[in-house]
């Protein structure tokens, strides 16, 4: 990957860029917040090459530790939803931190007809603490609270663009920085080329600055520390399960030292994650004796099933 300087050097270069496909020059220390949303023809589809709205479509981030886990899977829904008098496409986010349920949230976008861009009108926001949702925080509707739709992804990104995506003055002021457009991005899912790659940051929490990357005809690759594991389409039925296989050498500590303990001569042939509605399991087919047992244990070292197959 490019290195931080390295953008930060391009970004100094490009500064007098235009910051959006549609809108007049700003200067290095200016964001554009405002939008000609009312003169376009907005639409709840689209196939931006960065962000695209087609139901099904999926990503899979995520980080394995030893010690600990995340992943997030990104789903665009079958579903579109009325935001600011505008329809638009829900894109549904999970967030499963060491096996249990603990972000779910609703972002709602659409697609300028005219320009290709897709632009942000809020999300809603559901934070968990053992499977028991305990606030909202995040959450913002364009049209609310003197909240407005902000530029998500233009459809012809350039180095130097500044805009917010989010424009909640009371609750979200997400705003994105481009450094590199044609980036090779190396992933667990497979390497990528002309790459965007973007920092976001926000005046309500100067010190916090996050890391993304995204691949074209894909979507989000990295988001902080957090990479592509798989990524695809689903069909609506298929909404409540996302497996994929990983190395049974990255099976976190306590998840191992359970399967260990129920079969400490068993030669483990495949580990898989599962990610289902409320909960992360691993899947693990290991063999004793020459017979396969199937076995399911989570990030806490609960077994939830151990049968011969």
């Amino acid at each position: 990957m490019t290195g931080y300087s390295t953008m930060k050097i391009l970004l100094t270069a490009a500064a007098i860029l235009a910051v959006s496909a549609n809108a007049s020059e700003t200067s290095d220390a200016t964001w554009q917040d405002t939008f000609e949303i009312d003169n376009y023809t907005m639409t709840a589809s689209g196939e931006n090459r960065y962000w695209n709205l087609t139901p099904g479509r999926f990503v899979v981030l995520g980080s394995i530790e030893p010690d600990s886990t995340e992943f997030v899977v990104i789903t665009v829904l079958h579903e579109t939803e009325l935001v600011d008098g505008v329809e638009t496409r829900v894109i549904e986010e999970r967030e499963y931190k060491n096996g249990e349920l603990a972000e779910v949230s609703r972002n709602f976008f659409a697609t300028a007809e005219e320009t290709g861009d897709v632009y942000y009108f809020g999300e809603d926001v559901d934070n968990y603490k053992a499977g028991e949702i305990i606030n909202h925080d995040g959450e913002w509707r364009a049209g609310t609270d003197g909240a407005r739709a902000g530029l998500y992804m233009p459809k012809n990104p350039v180095v130097g663009m500044r805009y917010y995506m989010e424009v909640a003055p009371q609750s979200a002021m997400d705003r994105a920085e481009i450094f590199e457009t044609n980036a090779t991005i190396k992933t667990a899912a497979g390497t990528f080329d002309d790459c965007l790659v973007v920092t976001e940051s926000s005046p309500l929490e100067p010190d916090d600055e996050s890391y993304k990357r995204y691949a074209p005809g894909i979507g989000m690759i990295f988001d902080d520390g957090l990479e592509l594991l798989k990524y695809g389409e689903r069909r609506k039925s298929e909404r409540w399960l996302i497996e994929f296989r990983i190395d049974d050498s990255k099976l976190p500590t306590v998840a191992a030292e359970a399967l260990h303990k129920l079969h400490p001569t068993g030669e483990v042939r495949e580990v898989k994650v599962e990610l289902r509605r409320s909960h992360a399991r691993y899947a693990i087919e290991t063999f004793v004796a020459g017979e396969q047992w199937d076995v399911e244990v989570n990030d806490a070292g609960e077994v939830n099933r151990n049968e011969q197959d």
